[in-house]
């Protein structure tokens, strides 16, 4: 995971949580605390959903051949399933 993504999240989402409790820097109660809390917690959830986004975007998508390639007798009928496919023309 990037490390940096991790923090800059972390620590901004706590600053923005603590700020909108409406308190000043110097009443610091529970109630700051609480929403620094939950915005760190809110933060460090949308860095790993991020970081995940991205690297499933960077890996090949789920099906990455074509179903002639998976199933190659797939039109043919019963009967002749066993002999290998025929040319196209």
């Amino acid at each position: 995971m990037h490390p940096v993504r991790v923090i800059l999240w972390t620590v901004a989402m706590a600053y923005t949580g603590f700020l909108l409790t409406g308190q000043g820097l110097r009443t610091f109660n529970s109630l700051s605390s609480t929403e620094a809390f939950l915005g760190a917690l809110t933060g460090f959830s949308l860095a790993i959903m991020f970081t995940l986004r991205e690297r499933r975007r960077q890996r090949p998508g789920l099906v990455a051949y074509s179903i002639e390639q998976i199933f190659p007798n797939w039109g043919m009928s019963r009967e002749n399933r066993g002999s290998p496919p025929k040319p196209k023309r």
